[in-house]
């Protein structure tokens, strides 16, 4: 009996305990903005893309259209920055100071 006693009291102090969160509010508002520059650019980069490969049109020094650029070149870099905005989500410090004295 004393044992489950001792087990509800260990129970009841960890219920008690406060949980911090990894990441604040506006650490997620920044991975929300990531991820939507992440979906642009793979959103840039969807469509046909027989008419880009198949008639070399990639190739082309003079005469690329405005899709070929797009999808080749800055659907790419879209997509990068958006998980550049990540990283930046994941590393930013919050504005609670951190360092706690003991």
């Amino acid at each position: 009996m004393a044992a489950k006693n001792k087990k509800n009291n260990t129970t009841e102090t960890v219920s008690n305990t406060k949980h911090e969160m990894t990441f604040e509010k506006e650490n997620y508002t920044w991975m929300i903005i990531g991820f939507a520059i992440i979906v642009l650019g793979f959103i840039l980069m969807a469509g046909k893309t027989d008419d880009i490969f198949n008639n070399g049109e990639i190739f082309r020094t003079g005469e690329k259209s405005f899709s070929t650029t797009v999808k080749v070149t800055i659907a790419p870099i879209v997509v990068l920055l958006g998980f550049a905005v990540e990283i930046y989500a994941i590393f930013k410090n919050s504005s609670k100071s951190t360092d706690e004295p003991n």
